[in-house]
Formats: structure tokens, C-alpha cells, sequence
């Protein structure tokens, strides 16, 4: 059967052919009743095609360096009001565009982004003659596609189901995390990262799995490569969305939130399933793609595909470091004396913020505020989701915030992924910008390349944090492993406030080094920067270890994954001025000797190692190192290092 190609439509039917092309250069199947169309990345070497079935079925494929990572998959949606799933009629095939995508990255692993896109876009007309777009994204980082339905209309379309897929080779290994059924405090994005096969089902961890959580990363052996799937571009215009519980085969499809979902306090006011009126654009369904786990911790592709920032001039946006009282007193009520014993702390360390976390009430925002303000240090408060869903109200709480003297929110507990929630994040981001207010965002979603859109958006929770010592009792043996993961599929999507360096004991015990808990504040990425600990811990380092922690920043200059085994070990490197810092973490119990090549950092002459003390779990030593083209070190059972060098 022929491909479904209009006839003499706009006068294109033949451009279908002239791009079509020569399939036996990709792996897999290939039906030869398809039509097909190709885009390829700047470098050539990542590569996504397009399909048409005889029946009007549109399908696609990933490629990297020729090799299948994503086989065929379907795509395709069903709106209420009509069907883009089949019966679909090729109208024409936009040009290759090329696009510079260049700008600064407040909270990122790259700083100083500059690259090159390639960009095209495909119309099909259903059997109503309604169009859809399906745009095409290539970067050296990996491909994406999207959907956008060109026509005008003031009436509300409801898509009923995405029919997006992701056929992953059976072979393949990932990492991923269940996505949660709803309860007043889920799905938050909160739970370990399983090691599983293709097609797995989704394990009851924490709470009950209806399906795999974004981002899901896969190790795909046939192609020699890594992939993670994700989504970017996200706005007040559709929900996030996650994978089907029902992956048999390898075949991961979109799902919606459930209907059920909801922020404590607020009532939902439509079903589940996204709304807009006409122009829309869905979110980019992204696939980043690289030849070592290293490659996808530090790609940018998530924020290369989103909207450009909308704060004209963010330089008043400032990435930092903050003290927190709640880890070392949960129970409260907290008392003003302690909240100024944190400011207190971090003015004494150089550190940019303090965090008054639920229950500042208690003393007062005022006071608390000013004597951060007297000590130099910027005041971040706690509030409640269920606050920011009318915009009128939302205003009145920043303006209070900002009358006080705070500068920047965390907004703790929306627990859905629900359009509304996604609208309201949004209009909580723009509201905070407008009054130059930094935003942290808990129990919520993951971030869909927000932070550049919004600089002000510095962090996000949305992953199983140090907090866990008081309320997951798995998290002893599971956190080394869990520390080992995170850059590569939480992380590797946008800043994420794991608050780290939590040591002093809690209700369940650590199995981490102290120097491994040190050592994940320079791993993971977070544009505010949540030290854990109380001061009398951090007063009981040896003086360069604390040095570390007052000259290691929110924001690098440049970062760089020199190990990458998820599960096992991780080490970066990051450079701040003219000092690097090379930071590693093991997430087994086995002992890892490790070799570490200096010989491009010869210049940087003086090197300190910070690594395990006499008492691993509360001590860790600082030793000069001799200056030698390698480095060699053991990092014991769910050890962890930093080792500086400076010019």
C-alpha cells in the first residue's frame, strides 16, 4: 500500500519522496509502504526519522552514530472533539532550519551555553482536513519532538490521550523511579531509582506505582550508548505527564496525571487531561543521548528546547548557599534564638542565604528577617501550596514576604502534576520575578527546563532527600547507591535541593562516609545550595574542609563527569576562578580504588584531599597531595572524596 500523501495539497505532494531517506541506513525494521522524513544533528551523529504508514499511522525512531537506541514508536493523539491517531494524509515538510541556542544558565552544569539545533517541522491533516504539526529537534545532546495544532479557535480542546511512545531494545538496562499514586503527599518525585530491565513493572516502594516516572534513564548495549527520556518546554498550557505502569515489550507510552491528584487544601476545578485553546503548543518529549553516563549528566538539550528567559535583565538573581535550621530541629517549635544562630552561621561562613522553614510563625517573620538582613545574609521563607493557586492571593503573600525582607520562597507540598499545578507553579515563578524573588519549589514536580525560562527559579525538590534519615528507614542502605544515580537522571534534568552534608545522627542511621556527605555538595547541581547540618558539625572540621565550603559555589564555571558508572561511582570535576574542585562519591560497599589523570590540571599546584577520618561517619582529614600527572586513591565502602587544586 502507498503512503497517505495528498495530492497536489499546497501544491507539495511530491516533497514527501524528494525527503525521503535511505532507510537501510538505520537498524530495525523498516516497512516499505512508509513514507519518512529525517533530521540529523549539527555533528551528524544523532538522528530521528519520521514515519507514515499505509494506514495513516505516524511512528519514529532514534538513531546515534546509525545504531537503533529508540526503535519504531508511536506518535499521535486523540482530542475530544476529533482523532490525530491514525488516517493521518501528509501535507508538506518545513525546511531545515538552523538555530544557535546561546545563553546563561543560573542554575546548570553548563554555565555558558552556545549551541547548535537543527529544527524542522512536518503537517498532516487528519480525515476532518484538521492539521497537526509535529515539530523536529536534532542537537549534538540528542533529538526531541512535539505537537501543535496551527488552526485558531477561542473554543477549549481537550486531549483525551497522547499516543507518544518510546520502544526501547530489549537488551536495554535503566534506572527509574515509580511515579506515585496521589496521597496528600504524592506524587512528589520522592523515591529511590530501581536497576531494572526493559518492560519491568513498576515496583510499590514508597507508595503505590501507577507508572514509571521522567526522567527514566536506559543503557541501550546494542548501540553502545545512554539515553534519557524526559520532557521540556512544559507550561501553564498542558500537565506533566509520565510513563504507562504497562511497559511490556520495552514499549514505555505517555500517561497523564490521575484524576485524583490534587495540592492539600485546593480543589481541583477540571479533570485531568490537558486544555487550551487554539494555537497549541505541547511540550517537547526529549531524548538526550551520549556515548558515556558522563555525557548525559552535563548536556543542556532540556534547556536548549525551552522558552528564552522572560526576566529582561535577571541580574539581580543570585545562586547561593544557605544555612537550615529544620534538619536539626524538626520537632520546633523553633524559636528565634535559633533561626538567628542559622543567619549567624551563615554570615560566618560567606554564605548567601538563610531558609526559615515551617514553623517561622512561631517568633515572626519580621525579626528574624531583619537580623538576617543586619548580618548581611538574604532571608528565604517556607509557605504552603495550596496558597498559590489564585493569583490574587498569591500577590498578597509575596508582597508580605517582601515587606519583611524576604527575598526568595520555598513553596512546599503541591503533590500533583495536574495542569492547574503546573499553572500555578508558573504564575507563583512570574509573580516572585516581578517582585525580584527567587523561588524553590518542594513536594512538586520535576523541572522541565524552567530555570531558564525563569532564572529566578534556582531549585527544586522532587527527589528522595537527606530528610529521609528521619522518615524512610530504607534510605540507610540505599542512599550511596541513590547518590550515585542522581546525576545522571534527576540531576541531569534541572537544580535539585537534595540539602546535603547531613551527618549528625537521626532516626535512621547513616551508612555514608563523612566525607561522602561532603562530597555531595559539590556533585549534585542546586542554584541554592541547602547545607543540612548544624553549625557545631560543621565547626568540628578540620579548617580546610570548611574552607571548602566557603569557597565552593552554588554556580561553576565549568564542569566536567570524570567518572560515570550510575549505581557505583561518580566523580566531577568543577572549576570555580582558577581553582578546581574533584569531587567523588561511591554508592557501594565494595572498596574502589580509583585513578584520577592530572596531567591537564599541571598548573594547579597546590592540592589538598579531603577523604575519611579516623571516624568515617563523623570525621574527615585533610592531607596535602604531592603534584603528579595521576592521583590514587581508595575510597572505602560508600566513601567519598574531594581533592582541590589551586594555582
Amino acid at each position: 500500500m502507498k503512503p497517505r500523501i495528498a495530492p497536489n495539497r499546497r501544491g507539495v505532494w511530491w516533497l514527501a519522496w524528494l525527503c525521503l531517506p535511505a532507510l537501510a541506513a538505520y537498524a530495525g525494521p523498516v516497512d516499505t509502504g512508509a513514507a519518512s522524513w529525517s533530521l540529523t544533528s549539527p555533528d551528524g551523529r544523532c538522528g530521528i526519522t519520521v514515519f507514515l504508514d499505509g494506514t495513516g499511522n505516524l511512528g519514529y525512531e532514534a538513531t546515534q552514530d546509525g545504531r537503533v537506541v529508540i526503535g519504531r514508536s508511536g506518535l499521535g493523539l486523540r482530542r475530544e472533539d476529533q482523532d490525530f491517531a491514525g488516517d493521518l494524509v501528509f501535507d508538506q515538510a518545513g525546511r531545515i532550519e538552523h538555530r544557535r541556542q546561546q545563553y546563561e544558565l543560573l542554575a546548570g552544569t553548563q554555565t555558558h551555553v552556545n549551541h547548535r539545533l537543527n529544527f524542522r517541522s512536518l503537517v498532516f491533516h487528519n480525515t476532518n482536513q484538521t492539521a497537526v504539526e509535529v515539530d523536529l529537534a536534532a542537537s549534538d545532546e540528542g533529538v526531541a519532538f512535539r505537537y501543535r495544532f496551527p488552526d485558531h479557535s477561542p473554543a477549549v480542546r481537550v486531549i483525551r490521550s497522547e499516543l507518544s511512545s518510546f520502544a526501547v531494545p530489549a537488551k536495554a538496562r535503566g534506572w527509574l523511579q515509580p511515579y506515585h499514586a496521589a496521597s496528600d503527599y504524592t506524587p512528589a518525585y520522592e523515591d529511590f531509582y530501581f536497576h531494572v530491565s526493559a518492560g519491568d513493572p513498576p515496583p510499590d516502594s514508597r507508595q503505590k506505582a501507577v507508572g514509571w516516572a521522567f526522567p527514566a534513564l536506559f543503557q541501550i548495549p546494542e548501540a553502545t550508548n545512554w539515553v534519557l527520556l524526559t520532557e521540556a518546554g512544559t507550561d501553564a498550557a498542558y500537565c506533566g505527564c509520565h510513563l504507562q505502569p504497562d511497559c511490556t515489550g520495552g514499549l514505555y507510552k505517555i500517561a497523564f496525571p490521575l484524576a485524583n491528584e490534587s495540592t492539600r487544601g485546593y480543589t481541583n476545578q477540571f479533570d485531568p487531561e490537558p486544555r487550551s485553546t487554539l494555537p497549541w503548543t505541547l511540550p517537547w518529549r526529549v531524548l538526550v543521548m551520549g556515548r558515556t553516563a558522563g555525557d548525559i549528566a552535563t548536556a543542556s538539550l532540556v534547556t536548549d528546547l525551552a522558552a528564552p528567559s522572560r526576566i529582561a535583565d535577571p541580574s539581580w538573581v543570585r545562586p547561593g548557599r544557605a544555612a537550615w535550621g529544620w534538619w536539626s530541629h524538626p520537632d520546633g517549635p523553633p524559636t528565634e534564638a535559633m533561626f538567628n544562630e542559622f543567619s549567624d552561621f551563615a554570615a560566618k561562613m560567606g554564605w548567601e542565604y538563610t531558609l526559615f522553614d515551617a514553623g517561622w510563625w512561631q517568633p515572626g517573620i519580621e525579626p528574624i528577617a531583619r537580623h538576617a538582613a543586619a548580618e548581611g545574609v538574604t532571608p528565604l521563607a517556607w509557605m504552603f501550596a495550596a496558597d498559590f493557586y489564585d493569583r490574587a492571593k498569591t500577590a498578597r503573600q509575596l508582597d508580605a514576604m517582601a515587606t519583611a525582607g524576604v527575598r526568595g520562597v520555598k513553596v512546599d507540598f503541591w503533590c500533583s502534576d495536574r495542569q492547574e499545578t503546573i499553572a500555578a507553579q508558573q504564575a507563583l515563578i512570574q509573580a516572585a520575578a516581578e517582585r525580584k524573588m527567587i523561588v524553590n519549589l518542594h513536594g512538586c514536580t520535576i523541572p522541565r527546563g524552567w530555570q531558564r525560562t525563569w532564572p529566578n527559579f534556582l531549585t527544586c525538590e522532587a527527589v528522595l532527600g537527606d530528610e529521609s534519615y528521619f522518615y524512610e528507614p530504607r534510605y540507610t542502605e540505599k542512599a550511596a547507591e541513590l547518590d550515585t544515580v542522581l546525576p545522571f537522571t534527576r540531576n541531569a534534568v534541572g537544580p535539585m535541593d537534595l540539602t546535603p552534608v547531613a551527618c549528625s545522627p537521626k532516626k535512621f542511621g547513616r551508612t555514608t562516609t563523612a566525607a561522602h556527605e561532603l562530597a555531595t555538595a559539590l556533585v549534585f547541581t542546586s542554584g541554592i545550595i541547602h547545607y543540612a547540618d548544624q553549625p557545631a558539625f560543621f565547626e568540628s572540621l578540620p579548617q580546610a574542609a570548611q574552607q571548602v565550603l566557603r569557597d565552593a559555589p552554588a554556580r561553576w564555571d565549568e564542569t566536567r563527569c570524570l567518572i560515570g558508572d550510575p549505581g557505583r561511582i561518580v566523580v566531577f570535576a568543577r572549576r570555580t576562578g582558577q581553582s578546581w574542585f574533584m569531587a567523588g562519591l561511591s554508592g557501594t560497599t565494595n572498596v574502589q580504588p580509583i585513578t584520577l589523570d592530572l596531567s591537564s590540571y599541571k598548573k594547579f599546584r597546590h592540592r589538598t584531599a579531603i577523604t575519611e577520618g579516623a571516624d568515617a561517619q563523623m570525621q574527615v582529614a585533610a592531607v596535602p597531595v604531592d603534584v603528579a600527572s595521576t592521583w590514587q586513591h581508595t575510597m572505602p565502602s560508600r566513601g567519598g572524596f574531594i581533592l582541590r587544586l589551586e594555582k
